[in-house]
């Protein structure tokens, strides 16, 4: 599944398969699970970049991403979630995005990094290289879990228009979310919810009417990714998906959860959000001890698709944490 490269003829070098790229996968919990990354070609990385995907997205829609991180001289890596890329799907039609729990996914990342990432993140001279999240969207909301339970794993996280939770739910009573959205997926739970379906070109408009994205070009990446290469489409999201992201959001709500993390964090919101609730999203930041916020007040949802202006201040913002907390200060880095 999705091995293509770049066969997408009309696309920008900055959006193609960087020098050294490698795709590799392995089987956790009785599912394979795809992977990328890519390392700087002459020199030791300063710090390892592990890129967490949003609902529906792969690994080459962040080959530019990938490329900003190489130029900064960072490692970089990601991981296709089960359910889409090219990991295994749960279902004959692969285009429902369902889920079990994302506590899998918490797990599926944990088994990622210490089989892969941190055998490759060593150096004979230099020795430990140092890890620092970059998580979007659903991959916030799991990269987040990952550092409350693996304290000893990042350095520091940065967050794009996280996943604390729905905008769908934003106007519903405050305690009605979770046990609505439990008995629906427990009736329906293979169901696609309301208005979701099987991809078509039309689910993501260039006409600038895209949730997504503001930008002209990259607003249309995911699109052509689909239509190049089928098996990495992705549609709507089952019942049973909606119900652990309510779920898993309800966890991250709770003070005491986010008190407890003391990774250095940085979270980005857009403005012009349709997706998640950034209400939620200011709580959960206000309750971590270490954490800068950042409101881009006319981005759309995918900050590192959108733009120039909101992509490159959030990625300098990111570049800023690592070099803050790894490049500036190698004495006081994790042992791992």
């Amino acid at each position: 599944m999705g091995n293509t490269q770049n066969n997408i003829a009309e696309l920008e070098e900055r959006f193609r398969e960087p020098e050294g790229w490698r795709w590799h996968s392995f089987v956790h919990n009785g599912h394979r699970l795809r992977f990328g990354s890519a390392f700087p070609k002459d020199s030791i990385p300063d710090a390892v970049v592990v890129c967490l995907p949003g609902l529906s997205e792969f690994g080459e829609k962040y080959f530019e991403t990938a490329r900003y991180c190489l130029d900064k001289n960072l490692a970089f890596w990601i991981l296709d979630w089960r359910g889409q890329g090219g990991s295994d799907r749960y279902f004959k039609n692969s285009q429902k995005r369902h889920s079990t729990g994302f506590q899998n996914d918490v797990e599926d990342l944990h088994a990622f990094i210490m089989g892969y990432i941190k055998h490759s993140s060593v150096h004979p001279d230099k020795g430990r290289i140092p890890l620092a999240m970059l998580a979007h969207s659903m991959g916030a909301n799991i990269g987040l879990h990952y550092i409350k339970q693996h304290p000893e794993v990042f350095e520091c996280a940065a967050f794009s228009a996280p996943l604390f939770g729905m905008k769908a739910c934003e106007k519903m009573p405050k305690r009605l979310p979770l046990p609505l959205s439990f008995i629906l997926q427990l009736f329906m739970p293979y169901n696609y919810a309301p208005g979701e379906k099987n991809w078509n070109p039309s689910t993501r408009p260039c006409d600038g009417s895209d949730a997504m994205s503001s930008d002209p070009v990259r607003v249309d990446i995911h699109r052509k990714w689909f239509e190049a290469d089928p098996s990495l489409q992705v549609g709507g999201v089952t019942y049973g998906w909606v119900y652990q992201a309510v779920k898993s959001s309800a966890y991250l709500a709770n003070k005491l959860f986010a008190k407890g993390i003391h990774t250095p964090c940085l979270i980005a919101l857009a403005g012009r959000e349709t997706l998640v609730n950034n209400t939620k999203t200011r709580h959960v930041a206000r309750n971590l001890p270490h954490c800068e916020l950042l409101e881009f007040e006319d981005a759309k949802h995918e900050i590192l698709m959108e733009k120039d202006e909101f992509r490159n201040a959030y990625l300098e913002k990111f570049y800023g944490l690592i070099k803050e907390n790894i490049i500036d200060r190698p004495e006081s880095l994790k042992p791992f």
